[in-house]
């Protein structure tokens, strides 16, 4: 079956950075904010929840091109991302039940050191060595801070919990939802693509918790679960995840992956702001590893002449393709 294709508003390659950056720091957030969620609601019913009233807030804005659109020409990309996306945040939400919020980010950032081998096994278009090195570096960060010191507990310094089992799962599955709205976002509007992506997981996450999950009660939502519930929606959900599918029709996804691991650095600085999450060296040299491999990601090194030979030989658009 041929899809239809779709057109959408795309930004300038810098303000999709930007957009990704801030989808980031939301998301980075957002990590603590699940947490408390949790406190009152099973995973299934505070992402049901999120995601409906997402979903009930665009409506009005896509309702015209909804219309424009048969719903089974939209079923491939809606299924491809709706569930990975619903397999994504249950298992990286499965972990943050057992783990801090600040440690989740971190392991659930791991998904950059996937997404360029996997744009390169299915898109058949190998990423810059940049994006490669700055992979490597990144995980060093991650380790630096998700990895237990052997000293505690007298475990291993390599042993890893359920919880961080379940999170680094969850990056896994996150990493190739990456992928595909990377390829997808670049034929289909993103807004619309985001809208189906948000419908097949509500799907899967309410009918998940109509089945296995009590229903909640008044006593469920205390101000705290409320207030997380509002910015978990809004922010996380609804600005955050259409900044990211927008962005990726600019950016490709090797690129926007080391881009948005970044919320890992927002994600540890809200935990230790609000859940008071302790801070250790080891934290602060994550920090600044992870930084340095966004860093190496962004930043183009040429030999001097390089540009002009590359422009005489026709070759000008060939870096931009790699991102």
């Amino acid at each position: 079956m041929r899809l239809p294709e779709t057109r959408t508003w795309k930004p300038s390659t810098w303000l999709a950075r930007i957009m990704l950056l801030i989808a980031a720091a939301a998301w980075g957030a957002g990590y603590t904010f699940e947490k408390i969620s949790l406190e009152t609601l099973s995973l299934r019913w505070v992402m049901g929840i999120r995601l409906i009233c997402a979903l009930a807030i665009m409506t009005p804005f896509l309702i015209r091109k909804l219309r424009r659109i048969n719903l089974l020409d939209m079923l491939i990309p809606g299924l491809l991302l709706g569930v990975t996306y619903w397999g994504a945040f249950s298992l990286q939400m499965m972990g943050l039940e057992y783990i801090a919020p600040g440690r989740n980010s971190f392991l659930t950032a791991t998904y950059c050191v996937l997404v360029p081998f996997l744009v390169w096994i299915v898109a058949r278009r190998r990423p810059a060595l940049r994006h490669f090195v700055a992979a490597a570096v990144c995980i060093v960060g991650v380790a630096l801070i998700s990895l237990p010191a052997g000293s505690q507990g007298g475990g291993s310094l390599f042993s890893l919990s359920k919880g961080d089992l379940l999170t680094l799962a969850g990056a896994a599955v996150y990493s190739a939802n990456l992928v595909i709205t990377g390829i997808l976002t670049k034929k289909f509007d993103a807004t619309i693509l985001t809208y189906y992506e948000l419908f097949i997981g509500d799907i899967l996450f309410l009918g998940g918790a109509l089945i296995f999950d009590p229903f909640p009660r008044a006593a469920s939502f205390p101000p705290s679960t409320i207030g997380s519930m509002l910015y978990l929606t809004l922010i996380s959900t609804l600005m955050a995840q259409n900044f990211q599918n927008i962005a990726f029709s600019r950016v490709p996804a090797a690129q926007g992956s080391l881009i948005l691991c970044s919320e890992s650095l927002f994600g540890m600085l809200v935990s230790v702001l609000v859940m008071h999450e302790q801070l250790t060296l080891g934290h602060l040299a994550g920090f600044a590893i992870i930084f340095a491999s966004i860093v190496i990601s962004e930043v183009r090194f040429r030999r001097p002449g390089e540009k002009t030979k590359a422009v005489e030989a026709g070759m000008g658009g060939t870096e931009s393709s790699e991102g």
